[in-house]
This record gives C-alpha cells, sequence and structure tokens, in this order.
C-alpha cells in the first residue's frame, strides 16, 4: 500500500539520535553531537512573551501569511542585514521552515521537473523534492574545494526540465560559506534559487548574505530554530517574489491554516529585543567551533578545511572502508558519542561523519576523550 513512498529515506540523524534515548534510557551517559539543535533555553523575552499571550486571549487562527506585526519585522531585518527591501506582504511565516520549504519547491517544480541541490546536502533536500513529484539533481561539493560551489558543474546539469537550484549557505553539514563570487554567478544563470538561509546569523567570520542581494528571481528561506535557540518553536518564513505569493498563501491554507498566534508574537518579541541574547550564544559557539577544530587537529584529526559557520565540522575519518552509518553506530554503542553519519546527506558524505558543537565545551572535550581513546576513527 505505501510503494509509491519507498523512494523517500530515513532521517538518519533522528534513528542515531533514538537508539541515543534508548541507551539513555538504560541508563548510559550519552553526549549528543548528532543533532543540530542549539542547547540554550530560547531568550527570555519568547518565554515571557508566550505566558502573557496564553494568558489573556485564546490562541486563534492568525492571517495565513502570518501577523503584519512579525512580517513587518522580518522585512526590517532583511534591510537591515542584507540592504535587501521586502514588502511585508511577499513573507509567508509557517511553523517551521520545513513547511516552507515544501512550499516553495511546489510552487516552483511541477510534477517531473528538475531541482538541482548539492551533495552532500541538508537530509530532507532531496525527499521534499520527491514528495512534491519533482526530481533532485545531485552536484557534488568536494572536500579538496573546501566544499564551494562550481559553477561549471552547476551549468552542465542544467536541463530543459530544471526549474530551480535549492542551496544553503551557510551549510549543513559542512558549516562552510559559498563566497559572494559564486552567488553572484549563481543570479546570472536567470534559474529560480531557493535559499535556505537558516544559518545566516552563524557567520563567524565574515559578514552573511542572503541570495536576495544577488537576484530578486528567488526564495529565501529562514527561521528562528538554529540563531535564536527555539527549535521546538516551529516558527519559520519564506520570502517570494509578488507574484508567487498569492500560490505560497493558499497551500498554506490547505496544509495548515497559520501558524501560532503565541508563538508568532514570541518570534516577533524576539526579533525586537533578543539580539544582545542571541549574539552571545553565538560567541559561545564559535569559542566551541574553535575548541572542536583545536581538539580534532590534535588527535590527528584536521578536517582539512575551514568550518566557519553553523555549528558544524564534517570530518573525513580515516578507515574509508567503513559506511558511516555502521562506523556512528558503533562508536555510540562503544563510546556513548551520538554522530551523524555523513551518508544522511547524500552519496557525497558517505566517508564523513558529522559533528554538532551545539553542545557545551565540557561534553565536547569528554566526547572526543572518549572517541581517542577507542581508536574507531
Amino acid at each position: 500500500m505505501t510503494e509509491h513512498l519507498d523512494s523517500i529515506s530515513s532521517f538518519l540523524a533522528m534513528e542515531v539520535l533514538a537508539r541515543a534515548q534508548q541507551l539513555e534510557a538504560e541508563g548510559r551517559d550519552i553526549i549528543h553531537l548528532e543533532v543540530g539543535e542549539p542547547d540554550f533555553q530560547a531568550p527570555p523575552e519568547a518565554l515571557t512573551t508566550v505566558i502573557e499571550s496564553l494568558s489573556k486571549k485564546p490562541a486563534r487562527y492568525t492571517h495565513t501569511q502570518g501577523i503584519l506585526p512579525l512580517r513587518q519585522e522580518i522585512a526590517k531585518k532583511y534591510l537591515d542585514d542584507y540592504r535587501v527591501e521586502v514588502n511585508p506582504d511577499q513573507i509567508l511565516v509557517s511553523s517551521g521552515s520545513s513547511l516552507a520549504l515544501y512550499i516553495a519547491i511546489r510552487i516552483l517544480a511541477p510534477a517531473g521537473s528538475e531541482v538541482i541541490i548539492t551533495d552532500p546536502c541538508y537530509a530532507c533536500y532531496e525527499n521534499m523534492i520527491r514528495m512534491g513529484g519533482a526530481i533532485p539533481v545531485r552536484i557534488p561539493l568536494r572536500l579538496e574545494d573546501r566544499f564551494e560551489l562550481n559553477l561549471e558543474t552547476v551549468k552542465a546539469s542544467i536541463t530543459t526540465r530544471t526549474k530551480a537550484i535549492l542551496i544553503n549557505s551557510p551549510m549543513n553539514p559542512t558549516g562552510t560559506v559559498f563566497s559572494r563570487k559564486t552567488l553572484a554567478e549563481l543570479a546570472e544563470l536567470e534559474i529560480p534559487v531557493i535559499s535556505d538561509e537558516i544559518y545566516a546569523d552563524l557567520n563567524y567570520l565574515s559578514k552573511p548574505h542572503s541570495f536576495m542581494e544577488f537576484s530578486k528571481n528567488s526564495v529565501a528561506l529562514n527561521g528562528f530554530s538554529k540563531f535564536y535557540a527555539m527549535t521546538g518553536w516551529r516558527l519559520g518564513y519564506l520570502i517570494v517574489p509578488e507574484a508567487w505569493i498569492g500560490t505560497a498563501a493558499k497551500l498554506h491554507q490547505n496544509l495548515m491554516i497559520s501558524a501560532n498566534e503565541f508563538v508568532q508574537e514570541a518570534g516577533l518579541k524576539v526579533l525586537q529585543e533578543s539580539r544582545k541574547t542571541c549574539d552571545a550564544m553565538k560567541d559561545e559557539f564559535d569559542r566551541r567551533r574553535k575548541f572542536l577544530l583545536e581538539k580534532l587537529t590534535q588527535l590527528d584529526l584536521d578536517p582539512g578545511y575551514q568550518p566557519d559557520s553553523a555549528f558544524y565540522v564534517f570530518l573525513h575519518y580515516r578507515d574509508q572502508t567503513r559506511p558511516s552509518l555502521e562506523l556512528s553506530m558503533e562508536i555510540l554503542e562503544k563510546t556513548g558519542v551520538a554522530l551523524t553519519p555523513g551518508v544522511d546527506f547524500g552519496p557525497g558524505g558517505e566517508g564523513f561523519l558529522r559533528f554538532s558543537y551545539a553542545n557545551s565545551l565540557e561534553n565536547l572535550d569528554r566526547a572526543l576523550e572518549r572517541l581517542k581513546e577507542s581508536g574507531l576513527i
């Protein structure tokens, strides 16, 4: 009965997490470096806003695109951060950026068309495209190129069926950023780009960019999960050209009507008042990044590139005869350190393990000591 969904793969990071939680329930001490989830509480302004909202009024449906003050504040953010002028009517707020991504794919890529993605890339991209009836076309990102996008490879992958290119910069799983030159040249192809910008505020060495700086023929995806430490709050948004927003809103109405009103109000307050708190979290992530890279180098496990954004290091491990899923599960069982297998991010991720440093310095240190003692990587 479900054969039509056989092409949809599992999210392996969640499988590792499930086994890790099972081991914890059995009394094991597990160090979680597998999920991209900040270990911080959401900003206090978010907490107080939700309590006040729910105590004063019932939680009701909102405009399907989101409450206007929040959309106005998002537009202000894009103007302040990227000098990109956005009409609040171009913005659609949803419960997390994943649904926003699905909507973006559906409005751009009819069934049977092609969407170009990178290899590796975020685990859900290929599945989202397939669920929308389109065909994912992977182009490689190579360690020897420091995971920079090769425009000649992109051009060679374009066909008459190509309807969109989906990028993620800053990037999961590598923690790298595409150069300004790459983004500008990508815009010159005049193919709509879906730009996942969820990690844009977690760029430690340079000013972040939105693809909307380079092209209006694009969709920007963003949200509150990473920089604002609000993963479980499920609040994301997309920004599209005005000609596309009616279709996007119509899809959103049918899929979920609207995001939770009190969570939207919390997001508004966070954008207005929580920058200092979030910058402090970012500074701590950067300290962890430097610590992890230094420790890996000491263990003769230099990643071979500079991960300068998000909170990930993509490590090319020594024994390339070992499948990454098998290795990550053995590491979990023997050391209690949970890591994400690189194959979760596509065939090009095989031979890698993703480390998330969204955990304390103490736990990062303990994890690396365990890995050193095990000799598994």
